[in-house]
């Protein structure tokens, strides 16, 4: 099962390095620092900061600061509400603030050594950077990330793959999907309660072909009880 499982995974990046060649040449990286409390009644917080960076005359692009409450309803799901305040640089150059909320619903289940995990999202964004009338009114989207992981017996390193698709709410009659992401990842426990998680991730946004690029993401996750 472990030589199958790695096989699928390596298939799935040659999915993503076909798709990079045939759509997208911008390259980028993602930096993450998540710290997660777990707290008394089912409760949980986390708090992360991310800078984005793309590989071409933008650089630098996107720097986040996002907040997160949620709440264990039972075995296999969750609730949560996140706040993220996003500091990008626009067609001008210049950078102006963005503002998202989050309201999520989780499900997991493990089968076996497989474990399926299903995120459903709400998304609202406003925006300060106003270049034309669209731009005044808040964005809505549903969005679904879908991923999977193995637990490798004897073997603390889990890998997993995900995609997730990005519903518009306000055009749908015009278009079903806005932006599609595929990825994998390696997670790898560094310390007691500690983790570090590298992946490759290809993301298209479809709806003016405005971004297309293969990115390399970096999360460091710190974890508290209280």
């Amino acid at each position: 099962m472990t030589k199958k499982f790695y096989f699928y995974f390596l298939f799935f990046l040659c999915i993503i390095s076909s798709e990079v060649k045939t759509h997208g040449q911008v390259s980028g990286e993602w930096f993450r620092v998540k710290l997660d409390f777990n707290l008394p009644h089912k409760f949980s917080f986390n708090v992360s900061g991310e800078t984005r960076i793309l590989n071409n005359d933008i650089n630098l692009y996107k720097n986040l600061l996002q907040f997160q409450l949620a709440y264990k309803l039972n075995k296999h799901f969750d609730i949560a509400a996140s706040y993220r305040f996003a500091w990008r640089k626009e067609k001008n150059r210049y950078f102006y603030s963005r503002n998202k909320i989050f309201a999520d619903i989780n499900f997991d289940y493990p089968v076996k050594r497989f474990k399926f995990k299903d995120r459903l999202r709400y998304q609202r964004m406003t925006k300060d950077y106003i270049n034309s009338e669209w731009d005044k009114i808040p964005s809505h989207h549903i969005r679904n990330k879908f991923e999977v992981t193995y637990n490798i017996k004897n073997n603390k390193i889990t890998p997993g793959l995900f995609t997730e698709l990005f519903f518009p709410i306000q055009d749908f009659r015009q278009r079903l999907i806005d932006e599609y992401r595929i990825g994998a990842e390696l997670k790898f426990p560094t310390a007691k309660k500690q983790s570090l998680t590298i992946g490759v991730m290809y993301d298209r946004e479809l709806y003016l072909n405005t971004f297309s690029a293969i990115l390399f993401r970096f999360r460091y996750n710190f974890k508290f009880k209280i």
